[in-house]
């Protein structure tokens, strides 16, 4: 079975399909997720030895390169000193090492194509398993929320306001008592005040009338002795 498919399994049964119900979504996420990075290793260590092959194949092209370079020196030294026997036969290992050179350069070639796809794969997959990664934390933040949901409901359930509604009954019904009594009270407040203001009015009044009889008699009194 594939990796994906795994996943997919996986998923498939935190819902419910194919898989016990005793099972725990977060921990086959977590089982998914850990095989996702054992699975990464192991295609970063591959792409580390094809890495390492270019890179030991560029070191011997150079080699293979540097030893033609000194054969071809060698057979013009060869023939500008007349020693046309032993040109030949630094010749014939000349050509020898130019084939060889032709060969490894083909494997090169080779090994840097794959070298770069293997780094392209590699990255792709690092990205999926990021991916991956982040519908981990997607799921199991939903997992937790319906965990917290579920106890919630069950909670709730099993509560019920008939026992406490008497109560809050009585006790409105206390609060209204003293309520109407404290507003009878600054009734009665406002009445006796009302009361004392108005006998200070009359008091006022017949003040007044008080000192207009007076200056009327007084009045009265001066128009008689003229």
């Amino acid at each position: 079975m594939g990796l994906l498919r795994r996943i997919w399994t996986i998923i498939m049964g935190w819902l419910g399909i194919g898989v016990s119900s005793l099972e725990d979504p977060e921990a086959l996420l977590e089982a998914a997720q850990n095989e996702l990075e054992e699975k990464l290793r192991t295609v970063k260590l591959q792409g580390v030895t094809a890495i390492q092959q270019k890179n030991q194949l560029e070191m011997i092209l150079k080699d293979r390169k540097q030893e033609l370079a000194t054969l071809e020196q060698k057979v013009k030294v060869a023939v500008e000193t007349g020693r046309d026997d032993l040109a030949e036969t630094l010749m014939v290992e000349q050509m020898e090492s130019e084939k060889s050179v032709v060969e490894i350069e083909a494997q090169f070639s080779q090994a840097v194509q794959m070298s770069d796809d293997v780094k392209k794969q590699v990255k792709r997959f690092e990205e999926e398993v990021q991916r991956k990664y982040q519908e981990k934390l997607r799921l199991r933040t939903q997992w937790k929320q319906a965990q917290i949901t579920e106890k919630l409901n069950e909670a709730l359930s099993g509560i019920s306001t008939a026992a406490t509604s008497d109560a809050f009954d009585r006790a409105k019904e206390k609060i209204q008592e003293k309520q109407a009594r404290a507003a009878a009270i600054t009734e009665m407040g406002r009445e006796s005040v009302k009361s004392k203001i108005a006998e200070l009015d009359a008091d006022v009044a017949r003040q007044q009338a008080k000192e207009r009889l007076a200056k009327m008699k007084a009045e009265m009194a001066g128009s008689d002795k003229k």
